[in-house]
């Protein structure tokens, strides 16, 4: 799949690399003083170094720092109104030498040459406290100490394209969804509620632990938990379709549900009659490898899962004891993808399998910012078609609404057809079969199309169709004729011959009334034949010419010939057919 793609922000990215225009629209630049207050509905830029004592902000403020340039905010933050709206654009640097606790709806774009430092070294915290929406998004670098989110009724949204360092802890309030697309590191903790979701499509690492507090873990890349526990209250959910490792213990309750599609590595695990769940195909395995004895409790395992024993991780070290023993205490409850207890074997639970599909680390597909749901997934396809036909198959056949999600359907994704590389060869988007012209030339060309979720229409994902044109031999649609020739009546002789092979002197091969049904033959094995080749205005000025009357046009570059005896009557024949 071309497979790839970001998705659809606050804007469109297509790499991990942004650009921004420089600072424009100004309407103050450079401005000085001590103590400063931006005013309500105004957009300041810095394109020199500039340091403030107090600031006060006012509403629809935006702030615009040019690359190479600092603006550094030494003490107190204060506004003008309750919870003005507060827009930074980061291409150089801003520094926060205090704490602050920003009491606004706050929108950061943090652009690749930018960085964002609360403290002189990023000890200091963060605080934000607007109670609307907040937006981060950074593809540069943020450092700090702590990063809060305090507002219960606030909604958050942070997501990272560069280099986020946290020193201690990252801890959420209100509806918050944290995506990580590059590399985050936490000194500590992250703290999650029930209303929040993180997102990790790049590479974590979290030094302690994590209390998802009944919150939600995606994890489709490389995810590293240190010595701390992981704590799954309520009905906390961790999915991995990459590879996340913790070398503390994960805690749960009945309610807790852990997801494994990729590599997991355990150190120790407890969730007290929870789920440690795989895949729901068959075709794939989630692999778990554990370094200490599981105490089921009640725990609930599979379907499609291997389990194996390990003695260490960094480096993976297998152990020599394998099998249900060495894994748990005594045996868990095995399921199926309904979560109804069945056998181990039904539940295609396995231990240390020889013949399993590989593992997976990476699916390369990452969930939506703003609603966390996965993308659709289209898939290449491939069609021999002959000229003049369609397809009998769907190009959504093989693609999916979303990732683990149902078949794709011309009623839960929309079909766009971006380009194709022969304009007789199209996607009909209303039914997804592909169609090709009649007249298109025998070859193979390409079609790029997408498919976005009709639910979210921001949602998208591409693939290719290679469609291979061959030349259609049926009879009624193809473009070359093979009529069958009429068999009754008298079989007349062929009376009239130009033979390059010495046939006409030789009585003894009838030639060439041996040919039937013919006006003319014409033979040769090293000759070819030449039709007159005239201009337009040549052929035009024929005279009496007769229906049936074949000439070479060099003006149209084709045959033509003359369908109603009149001077008119000239036509070019480039298609080939069965006319009657």
């Amino acid at each position: 799949m071309v497979k790839k793609i970001l998705l659809v922000l606050l804007f469109f990215f297509l790499s991990t690399t942004i650009i921004y225009s420089q600072c424009a629209n100004c309407g103050v630049t450079n401005p000085t003083g001590t103590n400063y207050t931006f005013l309500a509905n105004t957009n300041y830029c810095f394109t020199s170094n500039t340091t403030f004592s107090d600031v006060t902000f006012g509403n629809n403020v935006k702030i615009c720092i040019a690359s190479g340039v600092t603006l550094t905010i030494q003490n107190n933050i204060n506004y003008s109104t309750a919870n003005p709206a507060v827009n930074f654009e980061i291409a150089g640097t801003l520094t926060f030498l205090q704490s602050p606790q920003i009491n606004a709806n706050l929108t950061v774009n943090i652009q690749n040459t930018g960085v964002l430092k609360v403290g002189s070294s990023g000890q200091n915290n963060l605080t934000l406290n607007g109670n609307g929406t907040n937006t981060l998004i950074n593809y540069g670098t943020v450092q700090m100490s702590v990063l809060g989110f305090n507002q219960s009724g606030a909604t958050n949204y942070i997501d990272n394209y560069g280099s986020f360092i946290i020193g201690q802890n990252i801890n959420i309030s209100g509806i918050t969804t944290f995506r990580n697309n590059a590399t985050i590191t936490i000194g500590q903790n992250y703290n999650n509620n029930s209303t929040s979701t993180y997102i990790n499509c790049g590479t974590i690492n979290s030094a302690i632990g994590y209390n998802l507090g009944g919150g939600r873990v995606i994890n489709t890349g490389m995810f590293n938990v240190g010595s701390g526990s992981i704590d799954m209250s309520g009905n906390s959910s961790m999915e991995n379709y990459g590879t996340m490792r913790s070398l503390g213990t994960i805690n749960g309750s009945t309610s807790a549900n852990l997801y494994n599609e990729g590599v997991l590595k355990i150190t120790n695990l407890q969730l007290n009659g929870g789920t440690l769940k795989g895949p729901s195909s068959a075709s794939k395995k989630g692999y778990v490898y554990v370094i200490n004895k599981i105490n089921p409790n009640g725990l609930r395992v599979g379907p499609n899962l291997d389990l194996q024993k390990y003695t260490s991780y960094n480096p993976d070290v297998k152990s020599a004891s394998q099998g249900e023993s060495a894994i748990f205490n005594s045996a868990p409850v095995y399921v199926n993808s309904s979560g109804t207890a069945v056998t181990q074997s039904v539940a295609n639970v396995t231990y240390d399998c020889a013949t399993c599909p590989s593992s997976n680390t990476t699916i390369a597909v990452c969930p939506t910012l703003y609603n966390a749901t996965f993308p659709p997934v289209a898939e290449d396809d491939y069609y021999t078609l002959p000229t003049g036909t369609s397809s009998t198959t769907s190009i959504l056949n093989n693609d999916l609404e979303q990732y683990n999600g149902s078949a794709a359907t011309t009623s839960n994704v929309i079909i766009t057809q971006l380009s194709t590389t022969n304009s007789g060869v199209n996607i009909n988007t209303s039914t997804g079969l592909v169609n090709v012209g009649t007249g298109t030339a025998i070859g193979i060309y390409y079609i790029t199309y997408q498919i976005c979720r009709t639910s979210d229409p921001s949602s998208c994902d591409t693939a290719i169709v290679t469609v291979n044109v061959t030349i259609n031999t049926n009879p009624q649609t193809g473009t070359i004729c093979y009529k069958n020739p009429i068999l009754t009546g008298t079989i007349l002789d062929t009376n009239q011959g130009i033979s390059d092979l010495g046939r006409a002197a030789d009585n003894a091969d009838n030639w060439p009334m041996v040919r039937k049904g013919g006006w003319t033959a014409l033979e040769a094995l090293t000759k070819g034949f030449v039709l007159n080749r005239l201009t337009n205005a040549q052929i035009a000025a024929l005279q009496n010419p007769v229906e049936g009357m074949i000439v070479y046009s060099i003006t149209d570059d084709c045959i033509k010939i003359n369908t109603d005896g009149s001077s008119t009557g000239w036509k070019c024949f480039t298609v080939q057919n069965c006319p009657d």
